[in-house]
């Protein structure tokens, strides 16, 4: 579905964002949730 380029750059997004020893618990739900809803699924 994703060119190899944008799969990569995805994966490392990914991986930056589940990381919790860069933002708590709380933010890392609420990225997950704006990435979500913009590629238009509804909680």
């Amino acid at each position: 579905m994703l060119s190899e380029k944008n799969g990569k750059a995805y994966s490392t997004f990914y991986d930056a964002v589940r990381d919790e020893t860069v933002l708590d618990r709380r933010i890392t739900v609420l990225v997950g949730l704006a990435a979500a809803m913009t590629a238009g699924c509804e909680p």
